[in-house]
């Protein structure tokens, strides 16, 4: 079978699915991206032949424009629509394809190959209401209410032609239009359960010599950057008093200093902003930044407390690998996280708002005892049960197969 992707970041969310195609041995897969190097950069997976879209785009607009995405969109969708042609008229074109409807490109994809089956992930659709957008701003004034249902139309151009619709939480699929929900399937992402596991005698050695070992006296936060959506504040504030409160915890900060949603994007005004006011014991509290995946999965390992909090939006995977790893999971209480942790059973939630809420929890984690204990089984076996990769692509394979069957 001829498989086609497109997505900004290839592989992105697809990356899973490539894999699998690829070991299916009988695929020919070729993959679009945008060749961006912000903290999101296209990695190479052997096997797929690349290529990148939108390198001729040349905006006409200030960034600040009202339809500066509006136009963006286009022209990247034209893009991708142009370059596709040419690989149709080199004599391939795919049976299948897949794009990420966050973007848009795949928009004008059917006009180019009527033959083939479609495949959109349907990632985020906006909502200007108290449970998305405005959590952290409410009423907002109405300009800016309508800036943020123009993200919707790339999505909404994208996903207008599909064959398949998939979401990988049902939260993400809550967010899209009724008329459209009814049609989006859950498909998860998954996590390799068996990379993301419990190692009681993992180690750590951190920038200056010292070593964390699992059993230790370890707090662990992850995310891209120091993001308002990810409750970088509020975690540095539970910080501040849990420090103030045990003289020996440690904390693993990963990820960069950077905003990559909302205001501020693209600067790390916040992280510095933070920092000014927090007192937080920086002797004790080890920023990582970006690390290597096995480093990564070490950092989970040693965790005796892992803190993610997020605004109504979409999951982190680290959520959902802290819980495979079995971590003491800490979390806001906010639908997303709701949808994987139910606070008593596999963690332990609080106000997203509230700081010493979260040191509260956070110190009765680090407590530790038999109900901990449970806590840590029960959250490992929510994803074994729910998001295993190897279930995840099962499901994704039964629909695709579904999905031809039903078009022959």
């Amino acid at each position: 079978m001829r498989i086609l992707f497109v997505h900004h970041y290839f592989p992105g969310q697809f990356g899973r699915i490539v894999r699998h195609y690829l070991q299916e041995g009988n695929n020919d897969v070729i993959a679009f991206h945008r060749g961006q190097n912000d903290g999101k950069s296209s990695q190479k997976i052997d096997g797929v032949r690349t290529f990148i879209y939108g390198s001729e785009i040349v905006a006409d607009r200030p960034s600040d424009h009202v339809l500066f995405g509006t136009d963006l969109f286009v022209r990247e969708a034209a893009s991708m629509a142009i370059q596709a042609q040419e690989l149709k008229d080199s004599g391939w074109a795919p049976d299948l394809v897949y794009s990420h409807t966050g973007w848009g490109t795949g928009a004008f994809l059917q006009d180019i190959f009527p033959d083939a089956r479609f495949i959109k992930y349907c990632e985020w659709f906006y909502n200007n209401t108290a449970d998305s957008t405005e959590f952290l701003v409410p009423d907002r004034p109405f300009e800016s209410r309508i800036i943020t249902s123009l993200l919707n139309i790339p999505v909404l151009a994208d996903l207008a032609r599909a064959d398949l619709l998939t979401s990988p939480t049902e939260w993400q699929k809550a967010q899209f239009p009724a008329h459209i929900r009814g049609s989006i399937e859950v498909v998860p992402d998954g996590i390799d359960i068996d990379l993301f596991k419990p190692d009681s005698a993992a180690e750590l050695a951190l920038a200056g010599g010292k070593i964390v070992k699992a059993g230790d006296r370890v707090i662990t936060y992850v995310a891209r950057g120091a993001d308002p959506f990810r409750g970088f504040e509020q975690f540095m504030a539970a910080l501040e008093i849990i420090q103030s409160r045990d003289p020996v915890v440690e904390a693993i900060v990963v990820g960069d200093r950077n905003v990559y949603y909302g205001a501020g994007h693209g600067t790390d005004a916040h992280f510095r902003e933070v920092m000014a006011q927090s007192s937080i014991d920086l002797s004790r509290t080890h920023f990582t930044g970006a690390l290597p995946y096995k480093t990564y999965r070490k950092v989970l390992q040693v965790s005796a407390v892992h803190v993610y909090l997020t605004v109504p939006f979409v999951l982190s995977w680290s959520a959902l690998e802290a819980l495979s790893t079995g971590c003491g999971f800490v979390g806001s209480d906010t639908a997303p996280v709701r949808e994987f942790v139910d606070s008593g059973g596999n963690g332990l939630l609080a106000n997203f708002f509230d700081p010493a809420a979260i040191a509260d929890n956070i110190e009765t984690v680090l407590a530790g005892g038999p109900i901990i204990d449970e806590l840590r089984k029960n959250a490992r076996e929510t994803i074994v049960n729910r998001w295993s990769a190897e279930a995840a692509i099962r499901t994704h394979v039964a629909l695709v197969s579904k999905l031809f069957a039903s078009q022959d």
